[in-house]
């Protein structure tokens, strides 16, 4: 469609020189100008400039490549600016689908929509039913899970056996006595230390992760939960 438009602007401003021209042509007709009242060299000028316009019509008509080039160019730079939307879909297989709809001007609606998986420019089709991801929703979570959130720091010294009961964020044990201890299952000889951090905000280990046994020694532990 864009195409004949410019087509038709093209002819249409050619039409115009060629009308524009031989309204003025009465005007050459000077004693004073050009040919001193014979007017024939105004009128040659004006002629073979509507015989210019005249080939190049006729060009047109005949072969349209010669204009094709630089009116898909100005369609593609139309196009570019093209009204879209864009969302992010989950389909049934919890497969995650980028969505984007053009807008058509010419039907003054949204054009079907085409899916590309996250992260590719291959389009494809999602495995109905879809479900759209609510970006407030996401947005929240990031929120909650980037907010600080007050720990409560534990201090243990024993030399027994047993287990860290309560979900933990961060923990380190220490082996301060004379003897192996054991943690983990795996020997923690005298002097050593272990820790273990969440790499993370709210990042944290389940509960009873953590087994230590302190007998024939003493180990000293603390962590946050």
């Amino acid at each position: 469609m864009w195409l004949f438009f410019f087509i038709f602007a093209y002819i249409e401003s050619f039409l115009y020189i060629i009308i524009y021209k031989s309204i003025i042509m009465s005007v050459g007709n000077l004693k004073t100008y050009g040919g001193k009242g014979t007017n024939m060299p105004w009128q040659l000028k004006m002629l073979l400039g509507q015989e210019c316009a005249c080939d190049n019509l006729t060009d047109i008509n005949t072969n349209t490549s010669n204009v094709d080039s630089l009116l898909n160019q100005i369609l593609a730079a139309i196009q570019a600016g093209a009204d879209y939307e864009a969302a992010l879909v989950v389909d049934a297989n919890d497969v995650t689908w980028l969505e984007i709809r053009l807008y058509n001007p010419d039907t003054g609606t949204f054009d079907p929509p085409v899916y590309y998986l996250a992260g590719t420019n291959t389009p494809g089709t999602p495995v109905a039913p879809i479900t759209y991801i609510n970006p407030n929703s996401y947005l929240a979570q990031l929120v909650t899970n980037t907010s600080a959130v007050s720990r409560t720091p534990n201090y243990i010294r024993t030399s027994i056996s047993g287990t860290v009961a309560p979900l933990t964020y961060s923990l380190s044990i220490a082996n301060v006595g004379i003897g192996n201890g054991v943690f983990l299952g795996n020997v923690i000889k005298p002097g050593e230390s272990v820790s273990f951090g969440s790499d993370g905000i709210n990042n944290y280990y389940a509960a009873s992760t953590f087994t230590y046994d302190g007998t024939g020694t003493e180990l000293l532990i603390t962590y946050n939960s």
